[in-house]
């Protein structure tokens, strides 16, 4: 099993940092074993040279998770009854069944504690740049998407033709549902080509609610934060895909300024049907 290192040689003052955290960390975990001389390499091979860096990384998580990897018992307990556990609310709010946490659990376990041959367990990447139940809380919710789609309950649309969706919904507007189904192949294109030019993050949010059926109190769970951020985030998303959408369709079908108004309404009303089912009958996405 290989942990990277690094040569603190001239980082004397983030040596003394690493030191007091390790020092720090034996306190709160006296049942773990492990030596300064296995952890400072550790955590210096995350946190580099930047000292204002290393203010702001969680680095008594760092000394749990290289412990873990190290394969202590003592530090494997902890992640067993206070890491583990802390997932699995934002588990359950993807699927309740009897079971599912429990195999997610365990898939988990192997994921992020089971060595790979010469490759050390993945928890030694953890970089301590958020919080270790955070960290894992995510990857448990990766774990559980690819389990729901293992078992076709997640798989409405492949790749990146979710965002397809986008396009589905029938507004009511007979205006609009015209226009929809007289360019419907390009309105569909544009904005699939606007969903690709998002940011990562906005990418997956979107996924996990039209692929993966998740409402904004889900992805707050998931992402660690309120649903009224989740809300500003899929906002900008929406006139993100207003913008791109509309950019596509004037620039492959040559659209003229008198039909500029009848486009926009059509955008405008597939956005709100579509997005609107991330939210609740009270919730009302933020105006661009």
């Amino acid at each position: 099993m290989r942990l990277a290192c690094y040569n603190p040689n001239g980082l004397s003052e983030l040596d003394a940092i690493l030191r007091e955290h390790w020092a720090r960390a034996r306190a709160r975990w006296p049942d773990i074993v492990l030596s300064e001389a296995d952890y400072l390499p550790h955590a210096g091979t995350h946190v580099g040279k930047n000292l204002d860096g290393a203010a702001k990384l969680h680095l008594e998580d760092l000394f749990l998770a290289c412990a873990c990897a190290r394969r202590d018992a003592a530090a494997l307990r902890v992640f067993e009854d206070d890491v583990l556990p802390a997932a699995d609310a934002a588990v359950r709010s993807l699927d309740g069944a009897d079971g599912f946490v429990d195999e997610v659990r365990q898939r988990v376990r192997t994921k992020l504690l089971v060595a790979d041959g010469e490759r050390a367990p993945r928890i030694a990447e953890y970089a301590g740049r958020g919080a270790l139940v955070a960290w894992v809380t995510v990857a448990s919710v990766r774990t559980g998407l690819s389990l729901l789609r293992e078992t076709k309950r997640a798989e409405k649309y492949a790749g990146d033709a979710w965002a397809e969706v986008l396009a589905l919904p029938e507004t009511g507007d007979i205006e609009v549902e015209y226009l929809k189904q007289r360019y419907r192949q390009d309105f569909a294109a544009g904005f699939t080509d606007a969903c690709a030019k998002l940011p990562a993050r906005d990418r997956t949010i979107l996924r996990m609610h039209f692929v993966d059926g998740l409402n904004i109190d889900q992805i707050g769970q998931i992402y660690g934060v309120h649903r009224a951020t989740i809300a500003r985030w899929i906002a900008k998303s929406r006139v993100a895909l207003l913008e791109g959408t509309r950019t596509y369709l004037v620039t492959h079908l040559a659209l003229q300024p008198a039909e500029f108004s009848s486009f926009d309404r059509l955008i405008r009303s597939q956005l709100d049907v579509s997005l609107g089912g991330l939210f609740g009958s009270d919730d009302e996405l933020e105006p661009d």
